[in-house]
């Protein structure tokens, strides 16, 4: 009766902490997934804005856009996983691409309406990317999954008292509450990486635009041909 009593305040307690876990992961995921949207919207701008150039410099920066989106989609998803702390080749990358950028701005040959877009859209992906390496450094709160653990642990072996004392009948409402935890501790592990795990920021985006680009989707002369 003691334990049974006991199953519905852990069991509550359980389904609160899995819940908001569940919930405070699930969001910082869809954030870094809503960041490289926010980012391949400033390099698809960029593109857009490179193509007022004459062609010689428009195919300079967009050469050097998909280099940095190729860096980001080879080698930065790996570097957040292993060491969130560290550099990419994409840093390389981003740094040749705002000097070349910047190095447009002065030139009277260069109009200021298209310097001054291609600057712009090189603050959101530069921004968008400093977003993003913050929220590969951001680790679960590991005292609220501790304290799930010993909350669903308790709550199995509650199960286990009733359903000992009361015979094969509520075996299978233990063996159920026996899967219910360990369900939710996996769904939080799993979603607790953006960069790493089973549930990580998709690359699609970061790939489709390097394509068109390359393929000359953001060459106005080849567009309006």
């Amino acid at each position: 009766m003691t334990a049974a009593a006991y199953m519905t305040v852990l069991g509550s307690l359980f389904a609160i902490l899995t819940g908001f876990l569940i919930n405070s992961e699930y969001s910082t995921l869809r954030q870094a997934q809503n960041l490289v949207g926010i980012e391949m919207a400033g390099a698809s701008g960029l593109a857009y804005a490179s193509a007022s150039l004459p062609p010689a410099d428009t195919g300079l920066v967009q050469a050097s856009l998909v280099r940095y989106l190729g860096a980001v989609e080879q080698s930065e998803w790996t570097m957040l996983e292993n060491d969130p702390a560290g550099r990419s080749r994409a840093a390389s990358e981003l740094s040749s691409l705002s000097r070349l950028v910047f190095s447009y701005g002065p030139r009277p040959y260069a109009p200021s309406v298209t310097t001054d877009a291609m600057q712009t859209s090189l603050a959101t992906i530069t921004e968008s990317r400093r977003q993003r390496l913050s929220i590969a450094t951001v680790t679960l709160p590991l005292p609220l999954f501790v304290l799930s653990v010993v909350t669903g642990m308790a709550l199995i072996l509650g199960a286990l008292i009733v359903a000992l004392r009361n015979g094969p009948r509520y075996a299978m409402v233990a063996a159920g509450i026996v899967l219910i935890v360990g369900f939710d501790l996996t769904a939080v592990l799993a979603i607790s990486a953006p960069f790493a795990g089973p549930f990580v920021v998709s690359t699609a985006p970061i790939v489709q635009l390097a394509a068109e680009i390359t393929n000359g989707e953001y060459l106005s002369w080849l567009v309006n041909r």
